[in-house]
């Protein structure tokens, strides 16, 4: 076991600074720090609030202090108008929006009296090789003296290696020299020449402000590339419409826990609206709550929060759905939604009781993250004009099959929306109804009730149909009502859980649909995946293996190289950002009908299919990495068992 000994060593103090664009850090190096509107300012703040000169941050006579500049709406810290004042370590210092932290280390580092021993003299190898040591938690074992295998990671600088490998910063204390990396918000450490204890509880807690989950939240949201609106903007809005609490409501001064718990969970939802998510996943932990995000179909860790935290969040969210906060061991369900700038998001809302408490799960059903129209999907023209052919014919069944979550529902609303409702008499049969569609019925199911699939599409065909949309065929006396319904006259859309278009049909021969419903019934079924985009901002060129030529076949003839993912800060560190379709249409001609009316089998469809203008799910994969969409790794992922 190595022993470093800390009696070389000082803490160097820094600013935090909340409330503008981004949270910034600033380590003192001796220099003034001044704050204004002026850009000569070294914090300039664009805050009508502040004066152009607004105050200063300086050492004088070994101390840091504030002093106002006679501002016209004065400097507080801790609540108090100063004047000038000595800063000591956790001072929050309030100027117009901005919330600066002073945070000084050193403060709660003890001395410890004589040097426990002389370390021997180090050569200029053996000092680098100390700067570049981490080292793991702290205990003591001697006064001024720590075990390497205790310590918190925290790079250790001598003085002299320091002076002559980096150049001192300008108007630095005697001394005092600032290192690169440091530990979170502990600061660098650099030596002085005195023996020096260290405090572990605020090392600790300096150390976990780093931690902060609205910082973390905060920093994700910074880096979308769009935003529309910020957290103060959202008002929560209950399951019966109304407004719990308004925009920029931040809760009551004298409730600070109240105040906590509105701003976190505003911030958590704009978190999830700017990073596209399609799910929130609130989770406890016997010491702690994590919180995930679903972004591009991948669980991303977004932020950890303490667990009374949590049980303030469930609270929260049990109200906007008028759920009974005093039911913890049952699954509940609910829905609320938000409002921002004549904007509206419904949040689907579902609690399941878990070992160390309720799991919260959030359902963003935000239409603006999702195409809307057949032309936004993103797929061949020759795909695009068959689906909208397809979706205007007055009879027959568009089939659309794929795995949960593969955007069956997207593409089907699509096909909805190309039709004039003003005309024809549009219906849909949904569990649940997750999408308003303008100008169509839409009857939700509800199995307490006994309405299922079958039931409520008995009833539609008396009320006068020309279009119906059936959610999902599960059982054979839905299957049946459904193609019965698109062989008199109507227009049915519906989907069915398979793996692609051909094992649609056999997944309806296996629920004990007779072939001849299947044969004449369908028009065309449409077998669809997500793949996740490249970012744009970050993605990098590669060039192609011979097994990735082999697969690839003729989409890969003439190209060197391919796109891979890297990750940056504006794709969550994933290297994808957003989601495009992969679509396998199968249209039912007199050929493919011959085939089912007999006893088909997957060789005899692939023959006839091949005959005509059919590619499958990987194929058409492939064709978007030649064009540098996505990867040749998210298309094996989605599609490389097809």
């Amino acid at each position: 076991m190595n022993f470093i000994n800390l009696s070389y060593y000082k803490v160097v103090q820094f600013l935090e600074i909340k409330g503008g664009l981004k949270p910034q850090r600033i380590e003192l190096d001796g220099s003034i720090v001044s704050f204004g509107r002026l850009p000569e300012n070294v914090v300039a703040v664009d805050d009508s609030s502040l004066s152009r000169k607004h105050c200063v941050i300086e050492f004088e006579d070994g101390v840091w202090q504030i002093r106002d500049l006679e501002s016209r709406n004065g400097t507080r810290v801790n609540g108090g108008k100063i004047a000038t004042r000595k800063l000591k370590n956790f001072d929050v210092i309030n100027i117009g929006k901005l919330e600066i932290r002073f945070v000084s280390p050193e403060d709660s580092v003890l001395k410890a009296g004589p040097k426990s021993f002389e370390p021997e003299p180090q050569t200029e190898d053996q000092s680098a090789d100390l700067s570049r040591k981490n080292v793991g938690r702290m205990t003591k074992s001697a006064p001024g003296i720590f075990s390497d295998e205790m310590l918190p990671s925290i790079p250790l600088v001598r003085e002299e290696s320091a002076s002559r490998d980096r150049p001192k910063n300008k108007g630095a204390l005697p001394g005092l020299n600032i290192t690169e990396g440091n530990l979170n918000n502990v600061g660098a450490i650099a030596p002085v020449g005195n023996t020096i204890d260290i405090d572990l509880n605020s090392i600790v807690g300096a150390g976990s402000l780093g931690n902060d989950p609205e910082s973390r939240l905060r920093k994700i949201c910074d880096e979308a590339p769009e935003k529309p609106f910020n957290a103060a903007d959202i008002s929560l809005v209950d399951m019966r419409g109304q407004i719990v609490h308004q925009a920029a409501d931040m809760g009551g001064e004298e409730d600070e826990d109240a105040s906590e718990s509105i701003r976190v969970f505003r911030l958590v939802l704009l978190t999830a609206l700017r990073s596209r998510a399609s799910d929130v996943h609130v989770e406890p932990r016997m010491d702690r709550a994590t919180i995930r995000l679903r972004v591009d179909g991948m669980m991303v860790l977004a932020a950890e929060i303490p667990l009374d935290l949590l049980r303030r969040l469930l609270g929260m969210v049990k109200i906007l759905c008028q759920i009974d906060t005093s039911q913890k061991s049952q699954v509940q369900d609910g829905h609320f939604s938000i409002t921002t700038k004549g904007r509206r998001v419904d949040f689907r809302v579902s609690l399941t009781p878990a070992v160390h408490g309720q799991k919260l799960v959030l359902r963003v059903l935000d239409t603006s993250n999702s195409p809307t129209r057949l032309h936004e999907l993103g797929v061949l023209p020759w795909m695009y004009e068959k689906l909208r052919t397809m979706a205007n014919r007055d009879s027959g069944m568009v089939l659309a099959c794929g795995p949960t979550g593969s955007g069956k529902t997207t593409t089907l609303y699509s096909c909805l929306r190309e039709i004039d409702v003003e005309t024809r008499n549009a219906i849909t049969i949904e569990d649940p109804v997750e999408y308003y569609l303008e100008g169509c019925t839409q009857i939700p199911i509800d199995h307490k009730q006994g309405n299922t699939f079958a039931n409520i599409l008995r009833s539609v065909l008396r009320q006068d149909p020309d279009v119906i949309f059936v959610g999902e065929i599960r059982d054979i006396e839905t299957a049946q009502v459904a193609m019965q319904a698109a062989m008199t006259g109507h227009l049915v859309y519906s989907t069915v859980h398979s793996r692609d278009s051909m094992g649609a049909i056999f997944r309806l021969l296996d629920l004990g649909v007779e072939s001849y419903l299947v044969a004449n019934a369908i028009n065309l079924i449409v077998a669809q995946r997500l793949c996740r985009a490249l970012c744009i901002n970050c993605r990098k060129a590669v060039r192609l293996t011979s097994q990735q030529l082999l697969k690839m076949g003729r989409a890969a003839e003439g190209m060197p190289s391919i796109f891979s993912p890297v990750g940056c800060g504006k794709c969550l560190g994933t290297g994808y950002r957003g989601r495009r379709a992969l679509l396998e249409l199968l249209e039912f001609s007199d050929g493919v009908r011959d085939v089912v009316l007999k006893r088909p089998t997957i060789s005899d469809l692939r023959n006839v299919l091949q005959q005509g203008h059919y590619i499958t799910l990987q194929q058409f994969g492939f064709q978007l990495v030649a064009q540098g969409v996505t990867s040749f790794e998210e298309v094996e992922r989605v599609a490389g068992g097809d």
